[in-house]
């Protein structure tokens, strides 16, 4: 370098070496002096720097001289020539790298619950806040209010705050503040634990819990845990219901088999436990087989009906020609004479024909009906009075 360089072309040929530290960014910094309401600090061994008190960090701890730590720089430069630096925006730019960074790879974290509304948790991960819908909640911290209730959900939802829970980041968008968990996408680590004795088919004893419109919560034991299992509405029964509660009750004892362990949940049948219907119907009916079944739902386009333990649609086109009301030609509760259109028992459906059976019979009843009553035409009738001219005389 020669003597005659001015201070100016050495900030112009050295650029950002001369002068290590920008606005926005991180800089290590080493205290060399704590006071009440501030910390001196070395910036990098290039410069001093004052951390406020407001500045300090939570997440820190407890601060002593000669410690080292990565510090968030405010202002290079205050009227007393000190950068001004920040130990909290720190933590805040190092746990939006750990979101961002758990976010992409899918991995577990713990937040706190800080507080809880009607739609589900608000909660805390460094200095970012975050929400976490019910619908992600474990089954073991799923509200399960049979009455659907808002109030006793919310009632619930409450009793989780403080509590650390394992999540995964669904979504992370710090610019808009959009920061959203899933307690169910981190698989419920200590589910995990509990049902990794548990095998595909197995039958165990359980005990109801919950009763909601989707289906059945199911405690069952192990040994000396216990965990929880779900039996979806479409799997407690090979009938179909409408109204779980009016064939289950809370604390019932029940047996169930057990179908999945995706995502650490257990998934649990009843209807399982017994033998498919569908296949003894497939066996003992046939397409054109005339059948007799009861209505038990009517709709707008069409009715459903029983036949034994199997639920099979009449569509409304199938009712009759031109049907506008379906509740105009059947009635529910009421037995008809279907005809079997369709069975298709892989896919546990079944159509049935009441047109198609009014239809075969129609012919039969014009054919009895001209010889019950044959016209008498003029000619016939002209005879008939000559002859009783003829016996008179």
């Amino acid at each position: 370098m020669k003597n005659s360089e001015t201070m100016k072309d050495l900030a112009t040929n050295l650029g950002s070496r001369l002068v290590p530290i920008h606005n926005g960014e991180l800089a290590e910094v080493k205290i060399l002096q704590i006071l009440k309401n501030k910390m001196i600090v070395d910036v990098g061994g290039f410069t001093l720097g004052i951390i406020p008190e407001q500045e300090f960090s939570p997440e820190v701890g407890d601060f002593k001289v000669g410690d080292k730590m990565l510090a968030y720089v405010l202002t290079i430069e205050n009227d007393e020539g000190y950068v001004i630096l920040s130990l909290r925006r720190a933590d805040k730019e190092r746990v939006s790298k750990i979101l961002h960074d758990k976010f992409e790879s899918g991995e577990v974290l713990p937040i706190k619950v800080l507080d809880a509304n009607k739609g589900g948790l608000l909660c805390q991960f460094g200095d970012y806040e975050g929400f976490l819908p019910v619908s992600q909640l474990a089954t073991s911290h799923y509200p399960k209010v049979a009455s659907g209730n808002r109030e006793e959900i919310f009632s619930r939802l409450k009793s989780l705050v403080g509590q650390t829970l394992q999540v995964k980041v669904l979504s992370f968008e710090p610019g808009s503040g959009k920061l959203i968990f899933s307690e169910k996408a981190a698989g419920d680590i200590a589910q995990f634990e509990k049902i990794k004795g548990i095998k595909i088919d197995d039958v165990l004893e359980g005990e109801i819990t919950g009763i909601v419109d989707f289906g059945l919560f199911v405690k069952i034991k192990i040994d000396s845990d216990e965990v929880e299992g779900l039996v979806h509405i479409s799997e407690a029964s090979w009938e179909h219901i409408d109204d779980l509660k009016s064939k289950f009750k809370i604390g019932e004892k029940i047996t169930v088999k057990v179908i999945s362990k995706e995502d650490n949940r257990l998934s649990l049948s009843l209807k399982r436990l017994e033998p498919d219907p569908w296949l003894k119907l497939a066996s003992s009916c046939k397409v054109g087989d005339v059948v007799d079944a009861k209505v038990t739902k009517i709709t707008p386009f069409g009715a459903f009906v029983k036949l034994g333990t199997i639920d099979g649609l009449v569509h409304i086109s199938e009712l009759g020609d031109k049907v506008a009301d379906p509740k105009a030609i059947v009635e529910e509760g009421k037995s008809y004479k279907f005809k079997i259109m369709s069975i298709e028992p892989e896919l546990h459906k079944l159509s049935l024909s009441l047109k198609a059976v009014a239809e075969k019979e129609t012919p039969v009843k014009k054919e009895e009906a001209k010889v019950e009553k044959p016209k008498k035409t003029k000619k016939t009738l002209k005879k008939t009075v000559t002859k009783a001219k003829k016996g008179e005389e």
